[in-house]
């Protein structure tokens, strides 16, 4: 049997989605899909438009066959640790054949020898980084023009502005994070990627039958009906925009942490630098949102998504001491299954016996049988849910 992964957030799910995985199908002549599906909040820091069982409907609804979580810690992290993490859970699952990905440029050579350059060169990178960094570009910009830079003199004129496009596109540099983590784990995964079509990944605006998510959210939070033919109807159906998350009820919860808490406690909270913890704790004193705490945070330095994953660990309390076996070579602590299709059930059995880690598939009658590291994470997850629920203003389900 030919499986392939894919890396989701599908929030919510769209024709997009539905596209990669029919393009995937007929590319790769695989007999299964699975994805590897973010839970309550997004890589952005921020709650998703639907609760993470409501999108695991949608998706296997939609042509994908098993759905398994990225837990919170790296499903709200930066691109290459939520790749990394991503790629590491296809891998310990030891069924993935192939990974599939959406990308601008659709050129898996062009973003490989990127993403093999970053591998090879580290050092030399590092340092042209922060030579950009400390001339006031932000982090993206820097590692876009480092590599850039590198590169130059040893691509073809005709390759240079697909180079610089490459790296300023956010499917582009999530596909470069996951070429690098598959060389990384050397694991046995053939990446392959479909070209994204009609809509950008940042575009706002609504035309035609393929659009972008953020324009979907923007749609759904405007209450309008314009992103129904831009979804399945099945997944349509699935939401509920009378509970949407509002991010803005976090602001009374975080002037507490930030203001109550002792700073030791604070530094504790994993990737988050003490300058941007005394950024936070400066402006929660005078700050009444949540929104204007994000926005007074934001720099060249820090982007908006960067400041919002900050403020969302320091409330979920996730530490470093409990991530940081789980950020090198270690492999994640457990593989949690969010939903199957009956018809592939033969998928979720193959996947018990060949893991080469724990699989959660009942979590109220396998939660006594965790080990410690394994109920860090998983508390991470009921925490994460316990918040999101409260967000939506919906009993916990």
């Amino acid at each position: 049997m030919q499986i392939a992964g894919i890396v989701a957030e599908y929030n919510p799910f769209h024709n997009g989605h539905l596209y990669q995985i029919t393009q995937t199908r007929a590319e790769t002549g695989c007999d299964a899909v699975v994805a590897i599906m973010s839970g309550n909040f997004s890589q952005r820091g921020t709650a998703t438009i639907a609760d993470k069982f409501t999108r695991t409907k949608m998706a296997l609804l939609n042509g994908i066959d098993l759905v398994l979580e990225l837990p919170v810690p790296f499903a709200t992290a930066s691109a290459e640790m939520f790749a990394r993490a991503a790629v590491s859970l296809l891998h310990q699952s030891q069924i993935i054949d192939f990974i599939s990905f959406g990308s601008e440029c659709g050129d898996i050579s062009l973003l490989d020898t990127i993403a093999q350059t970053f591998l090879l060169n580290a050092e030399q990178l590092n340092t042209l980084i922060k030579y950009h960094l400390k001339q006031g570009l932000s982090f993206p910009r820097s590692r876009q023009q480092a590599v850039i830079e590198f590169l130059s003199h040893l691509v073809s004129p005709e390759v240079y502005p697909l180079l610089k496009d490459a790296l300023e596109s956010p499917n582009n540099i999530l596909g470069i994070e996951y070429l690098k983590a598959i060389h990384q784990l050397n694991a046995s995964i053939t990446p392959f990627t479909v070209k994204r079509i009609s809509a950008n990944y940042h575009d706002k605006e609504i035309t035609g039958s393929i659009a972008s998510a953020t324009a979907i959210r923007h749609s759904i939070n405007d209450h309008t009906l314009q992103y129904q033919h831009c979804m399945p109807s099945s997944a349509f159906h699935l939401l509920n925009p009378h509970h949407l998350p509002s991010m803005e009820s976090l602001a009374s919860f975080l002037h507490f942490k930030l203001i109550f808490s002792k700073q030791e406690e604070l530094y504790a909270s994993w990737d988050i630098p003490k300058d941007l913890i005394h950024t936070f704790i400066k402006h929660a004193k005078t700050t009444p949102t949540y929104e204007t705490l994000v926005n007074l945070s934001t720099s060249k330095t820090y982007t908006r998504a960067t400041v919002q994953r900050a403020l969302l660990r320091i409330l979920l309390d996730i530490h470093t001491e409990s991530i940081s076996p789980f950020t090198a070579q270690a492999p994640l602590p457990y593989i949690r299954v969010l939903g199957c299709r009956k018809e592939a059930i033969s998928v979720l059995r193959l996947l018990s016996s060949k893991s080469h880690v724990p699989l959660i598939t009942n979590l109220g009658k396998q939660y006594d049988t965790l080990d410690a590291a394994q109920k860090q994470f998983i508390n991470y997850e009921l925490r994460a849910t316990k918040l999101y629920h409260y967000l939506t203003h919906q009993p916990q389900l």
